[in-house]
């Protein structure tokens, strides 16, 4: 990780919302945690959803975004688990899963403005879209690994 940057004044994040774990197959991981812990029902959903135009939405390193992914959300109270299986296209949980296996991925914030954060942090947006279980919502991945040692994932208030 690099030196702070020299920011004009530090930014709010609030609570993290999400843990985003890349897997090979969602609904197996998330089984996997179900049928150990008191949790519910894990809700699996395709991304972009049949019929929807989110993908028309979605960017991929400063590109237009053609992937799809299957997502398997866990409600454990103020943390949601967020599964990611990568199905097809380019995308940044395929690099992942290529650089470092399945694993801890990212840390989701929600923020007013997160095209905003990544100008004030002098980062660029790595994969961004739109919400199917948010409406209205946007989602970004922010290049945050060389000054943070992570990915960071914002996405707007409700």
């Amino acid at each position: 990780m690099g030196p702070p940057s020299k920011l004009m004044s530090k930014i709010e994040l609030g609570s993290v919302v999400q843990v985003g774990i890349v897997v090979r197959d969602a609904r197996a991981a998330a089984s996997a945690w179900t049928e150990r812990f008191a949790l519910g029902e894990a809700q699996v959903v395709d991304w972009p959803p049949e019929g929807s135009d989110l993908d028309a939405q979605s960017t991929y390193r400063g590109q237009r975004g053609n992937f799809r992914m299957r997502l398997a959300f866990i409600e454990t109270g103020a943390v949601q688990i967020e599964f990611i299986e990568p199905l097809e296209g380019d995308n940044i949980y395929s690099e992942f899963l290529e650089e470092k296996g399945e694993g801890l991925h990212h840390l989701l914030f929600r923020v007013p403005d997160p095209e905003g954060v990544a100008e004030e942090l002098n980062v660029e947006i790595l994969q961004s879209g739109g919400s199917a279980l948010d409406p209205g919502a946007i989602w970004a991945y922010l290049d945050t690994e060389a000054i943070l040692g992570s990915i960071i994932e914002l996405k707007t208030e409700r």
